[in-house]
């Protein structure tokens, strides 16, 4: 799906967030996508909060099937949609936790496995979503930190935009080791969980897919 040439123009003209989010007052149902939407790769695309049914239903149209929120502050209309939904809110201007991350990188996982292209996206699309989009160039294409970071803010300039989130980043291959470590450890400490373990029954963390609050609508 491509955008009219009047919508095109239109977004043209906008220079940021607020000016996008006052033009939008009067076109609920316009065709437009969220405020700063990009795709990341084929299964993957990064975007502001969708503020309307109209940048909800050009996300379906587009082929989006399953969307991520990291924003408590800002929750789309996701309960007459269509879509599937993950939520990991994260305060505004903090970095996810680890356990974050790995949920994070669960659901990507079962969405690349049930071949689901997924929306990411906190309010502005810019810190937290930065965070998670890096973690997913370091996780799932094999890039350094440093490499992620400078791809995603040629992609998306001004993303990761503060300390604590930037460090989180550079930070995350050793802190990712560190917990399955510990996970592992407590796994294996009882010979009845190091079956469950095997088992499959226990998995958690990068291993396993997601639990039962990914649900796929009928």
């Amino acid at each position: 799906m491509t955008l009219d040439k009047e919508m095109k123009l239109k977004l043209i003209e906008v220079k940021n967030e607020t000016e996008y989010r006052l033009m939008l007052l009067n076109e609920e149902d316009a065709l437009y996508p969220p405020w700063f939407f990009t795709w990341i790769d084929e299964s993957l695309t990064a975007f502001a909060w969708p503020q309307t049914k109209g940048n909800m239903e050009y996300l379906w149209l587009i082929g989006i099937r399953h969307i991520i929120t990291l924003c408590p502050e800002k929750i789309p209309d996701i309960a007459e949609s269509k879509f599937s939904w993950t939520y990991i809110p994260i305060e505004e201007c903090h970095a996810p936790s680890i356990e974050d991350i790995f949920k994070f990188i669960r659901t990507v996982q079962w969405c690349k496995k049930l071949n689901l292209p997924i929306g990411v996206h906190c309010r502005l699309g810019l810190g937290r979503t930065g965070v998670m989009v890096a973690i997913y160039l370091i996780y799932f294409h094999g890039m350094t930190a440093d490499q992620a970071l400078k791809n995603l803010r040629y992609l998306r300039p001004g993303s990761v935009d503060s300390p604590v989130q930037e460090e989180c980043v550079l930070n995350y291959r050793p802190a990712a080791r560190i917990e399955n470590e510990k996970r592992l450890k407590k796994i294996t400490k009882k010979s009845n969980h190091f079956l469950s373990f095997l088992r499959n029954d226990e998995k958690s963390g990068v291993w396993g897919l997601p639990r039962v609050e990914y649900v796929v609508p009928k």
